[in-house]
């Protein structure tokens, strides 16, 4: 299929970081062409994007769609309290049907709002159904099964090594697809309920076969904690000294890094993915990032949980982003193309995708969506970069291309019916 995208203004996130008024030519699943005219020939699907904003699709790089269910279910609480008392037993009640509507609902939210590709964290059990929905969405997926094999940690979920192990194979012969735009992960939930076998199976696993390994760690003091009474090292040294800090295993949070961690990640180019929303409502404290962008870290950015947040809204992740780095830093810490580069570019680094998707460049994967600047809080504004993270929200996206594929049109979903999905 041919898609022409005309008149819009285009955020291109190239290295230029060009920004102007053109079209884009989509040819199968790739941009085959950026210019400020194309013209149709008659044979394209015409998206008119005139009066609209013209973006890389946005990538999050931590999700739970297995907790979407859970929203207003776990408000105001601390990290582990929030885990063992909420969290772990509602996840472990999870059945296949419970599960594939928690994952629509969530897909649903995400793409609507702009999300194009997801890191996504599941749960112990079931993990088939959210590659499944998955698929089924037409959602660029990275994801597996959560590994929680420290009894005393993992409570109602807590599953033996060798059967978590079991697990990850069977899903990587199934559904590690990546021509599909499915990808297997490794998904070690945090070091406080995985044992150190599993952990250096992760890291065997992710050396041999280069798989991403998906972390939480240092996102909570009480976290911090129990790691170290139990390992006598920091977080992320801990991880460190496992071989595990490297360019694809993405750590999710970060908030409490002792300066040499810092460095370790900058210096073996170990992703980090910015939940903002849930480190504040958790009060799991400020990700110190101008400062880690500052010293060459990769920063991503990611919607966590909607039990934490309780939003998947992207735009509100780069907005917070910019927002809270400034009491910590001055005014114009993380200025808003800093953290649209978040949430495009830096999300594709993280990944491992860049040379594929995070910006509008013509050989790359056609992951593009448009933004409605009709909404009063939008529609004066003429510096493209301030509107988008400042000013507008999942609300403003009008349509959806993933991997040359409408997904959403006009702001309704081309697969999933909402009411059909939402209705009771």
């Amino acid at each position: 299929m041919k898609i022409l995208i005309c008149n819009g203004t285009i955020v291109t996130q190239n290295k230029k970081r060009e920004v102007f008024v053109g079209d884009i030519l989509i040819e199968g699943n790739r941009i085959k062409s950026v210019k400020k005219n194309i013209g149709s020939d008659g044979t394209h699907k015409v998206i008119d994007a005139k009066g609209k904003f013209v973006i890389p699709g946005l990538i999050q790089t931590h999700t739970h769609l297995c907790q979407v269910l859970f929203r207003g279910q776990a408000d105001d609480m601390a990290l582990i309290d929030w885990l063992k008392k909420k969290i772990w037993p509602m996840e472990s009640a999870h059945t296949p049907k419970t599960l594939r509507r928690s994952a629509k609902i969530g897909l649903l939210e995400m793409q609507l709002s702009g999300t194009t590709s997801i890191l996504d964290m599941g749960t112990v059990n079931h993990t088939e159904v959210l590659f499944e929905t998955a698929r089924e969405s037409g959602i660029r997926y990275w994801g597996g099964n959560c590994l929680m094999d420290l009894k005393a940690f993992s409570g109602p979920l807590h599953k033996p090594m060798n059967e978590a192990i079991k697990d990850c194979e069977k899903l990587i012969a199934k559904y590690h697809r990546p021509e599909e735009n499915l990808n297997f992960v490794l998904s070690p939930r945090f070091v406080v309920c995985c044992s150190e076998k599993i952990l250096k199976y992760c890291q065997s696993k992710q050396e041999k076969e280069n798989f991403i390994v998906h972390i939480h760690a240092s996102e909570n003091k009480d976290e911090i904690k129990i790691v170290k009474d139990r390992t006598k090292k920091e977080n992320i040294e801990y991880l460190d000294s496992l071989n595990l800090l490297n360019s694809k295993t993405v750590i999710v949070h970060g908030v409490h890094m002792k300066k040499k961690e810092v460095d370790r990640m900058v210096k073996t180019k170990t992703p980090l993915a910015h939940c903002p929303s849930a480190n504040l409502k958790l009060a799991s404290g400020v990700a110190p990032i101008h400062g880690y962008l500052e010293k060459g870290m990769i920063v991503s950015i990611g919607s966590d949980g909607p039990a934490c947040n309780n939003s998947m809204d992207p735009f509100v992740e780069m907005r917070l982003a910019a927002l809270i780095q400034k009491p910590l830093f001055g005014p114009t810490a993380l200025p808003a193309n800093v953290a649209f580069d978040l949430a495009t570019i830096g999300g594709a680094k993280a990944l491992g995708m860049e040379k594929e998707i995070g910006s509008i460049e013509e050989g790359k994967r056609a992951d593009i969506v448009t933004i409605d600047r009709s909404h009063p809080s939008v529609s004066t504004i003429t510096d493209a970069y301030s509107a988008i993270v400042y000013s507008c929200l999942g609300r403003d996206v009008n349509d959806v291309v993933i991997d040359g594929k409408v997904i959403v049109r006009d702001k309704r979903h081309q697969i999933f019916e909402a009411q059909e999905i939402l209705g009771p």
